[in-house]
């Protein structure tokens, strides 16, 4: 439980979607009433609600808002690394709170619990579905995907490229490069 939270949601498939009602909740609670405000700046998305105590309140994003771009997948290639300013998710309160975020897209589904600022560290290992090129030949249209939301202003990130000899982002990041970037409170990296 936290007071505040930023995070992003990493952009879902969107053409296996077609006509579905997609959507991203932001399931909130805590043991008080307290005001809780939800907004992502880069799209004008803003809302409060209050809580009740010990039960569970609700904020509906739409993707477009809430993810930092849409990628319509076939369409698109693979989208090299990039800083997004303002494109963050962030939900704060006066009071300790629990979030956790539902993606729904037609066949597929994500979900998290949110890790609150108070809690964030300063170095991660993102787990990822392997290279399906040898399996699938329009394969670089379901890259890796991962984001990083900057808590503080002037955050220096550093993203270390994993995987095996063939591995390269589509920014032309090889297995073990560095990438650095210097990110705002809010910022998104993709």
């Amino acid at each position: 439980m936290g007071k505040e939270f930023w995070f992003t949601i990493p952009p879902c498939y969107e053409d296996e979607s077609g006509g579905a009602d997609n959507f991203i909740k932001i399931f909130v609670t805590s043991p008080v009433k307290t005001l809780v405000t939800c907004e992502v700046e880069g799209s004008g998305y803003y809302r409060q609600l209050n809580t009740v105590p010990n039960d569970v309140i609700g904020f509906d994003i739409t993707p477009a808002m809430g993810q930092p771009y849409i990628f319509s997948g076939r369409r698109d290639d693979p989208r090299p690394e990039e800083l997004l300013e303002d494109r963050g998710i962030h939900v704060y309160a006066d009071d300790p709170l629990a979030v956790y975020v539902v993606v729904r897209y037609r066949y597929t589904s994500d979900g998290f619990l949110a890790i609150p600022v108070s809690s964030l560290g300063k170095e991660y290992i993102v787990a990822s579905v392997g290279d399906k090129v040898a399996m699938y030949p329009w394969a670089k249209t379901f890259p890796s995907m991962s984001g990083i939301t900057a808590a503080f202003d002037s955050t220096e990130v550093k993203f270390t490229t994993g995987g095996n000899i063939f591995t390269e982002t589509a920014g032309g990041l090889k297995a073990g490069e560095t990438g650095t970037w210097i990110m705002n409170k809010g910022d998104v990296h993709v």
